[in-house]
């Protein structure tokens, strides 16, 4: 639960998010029937399903909420690796937000935007609503804006940044063009995970299955391919962990069908030919996002991979991804860090 207390923490501007009464209830999230009350707990209404993903994109350090919604009755054709098949009107629902204070989660959150991802008859369409600064409702926004913003981070420091709420058209730069865009988390790589529902932990695919959400029943545990976590070393080796990260992070564009794929680069999670991710591969067209360095990814050294030095950079015309970040993922750079110092090198001349 999030509460929204505490809000002189907060450099807050939203202004163009009002709570002024006449707006049409299409513009107002509290109208689309998803959460109890005005939302601002993110306490599901009956019917919608939260859910987490297991690799999760970093979006400068937000917290996310995600949730499903379907139509009554409806269901999802599952598949075991490629994309599901939800049926029309599926709504795939985020919030973003900051907690006040990373160390006492339950001082609650700063909510600044809920996207929600809708199936219409002629395809996805996506719409963002922006939160007022009262956290009463979120308004909806076309044009995107920027929301200054301050957290205490779990190290106890003040930490603040002009949070970027996107504009439509930068939504269709990951999720894909207008005809062909589509959902990014919700598969079963990502989702085989544990949730608590409210009486404790169970696995997330399970939970869906017997509330008959899937046109045919999930593989059995054992034999679900899936991410791991990318922030605990436990989870698996340091290159399921880099390899689940740059799914989630980098390939919604370095993959067939996406804006990257041109650049010969492919960082998805069933992508298996080493010079497609990046080892001793000249890039096609690099420019100053090269670094003065070669390869994409130069086995054994870090410091000479371009993959680093666009990860570590916050230029917009270097960095990457080129959204929806503003700062350098950190841990992220020494995962993939860490997984190209433990390369054998076979030499890149």
């Amino acid at each position: 639960m999030v509460r929204p207390g505490h809000l002189p923490l907060l450099a807050l501007a939203l202004a163009a998010c009002s709570d002024d009464p006449s707006l049409p209830a299409d513009e107002l999230l509290s109208a689309q029937g998803l959460f109890l009350g005005d939302g601002h707990t993110q306490e599901p209404a009956p019917g919608v399903v939260p859910f987490d993903v297991i690799s999760p994109l970093f979006s400068d350090h937000t917290a996310k909420h995600r949730f499903l919604a379907m139509p009554d009755g409806a269901q999802i054709g599952y598949a075991p690796r490629d994309s599901w098949s939800f049926p029309v009107g599926t709504r795939l629902v985020k919030t973003f937000g900051y907690p006040l204070d990373a160390r006492a989660p339950s001082l609650g959150e700063r909510l600044l935007e809920t996207r929600i991802l809708r199936l219409d008859a002629d395809g996805w369409s996506v719409h963002t609503y922006a939160w007022n600064d009262t956290q009463t409702d979120a308004v909806l926004t076309v044009a995107g804006k920027r929301v200054p913003v301050e957290w205490i981070d779990e190290n106890g420091a003040l930490q603040s940044i002009d949070y970027r709420l996107p504009n439509t058209n930068q939504c269709l730069a990951c999720h894909g063009e207008r005809g062909a865009t589509a959902p990014l988390g919700p598969r079963t790589r990502q989702l085989d995970r544990d949730h608590d529902y409210g009486d404790g932990p169970v696995n997330q695919l399970d939970h869906l299955a017997a509330l008959g959400l899937f046109t045919s029943a999930p593989d059995a545990a054992g034999e679900r391919e899936h991410l791991v976590d990318p922030a605990a070393p436990a989870a698996g080796s340091v290159e399921l962990r880099a390899r689940s990260y740059l799914e989630a992070n980098c390939a919604h564009c370095h993959r067939a069908g996406a804006p990257a794929e041109s650049s010969g680069l492919i960082l998805g999670w069933e992508e298996q030919e080493p010079v497609n991710l990046g080892v001793c591969r000249r890039p096609f067209s690099a420019g100053n996002g090269a670094g003065g360095r070669t390869y994409d990814l130069v086995p054994g050294e870090p410091d000479a991979s371009i993959i680093v030095y666009r990860m570590e950079s916050t230029a917009p015309d270097i960095k990457m991804p080129e959204m929806p970040t503003q700062l350098a993922d950190a841990r992220g750079v020494a995962l993939i860090r860490e997984w190209i110092a433990g390369m054998t090198p076979p030499g890149c001349e």
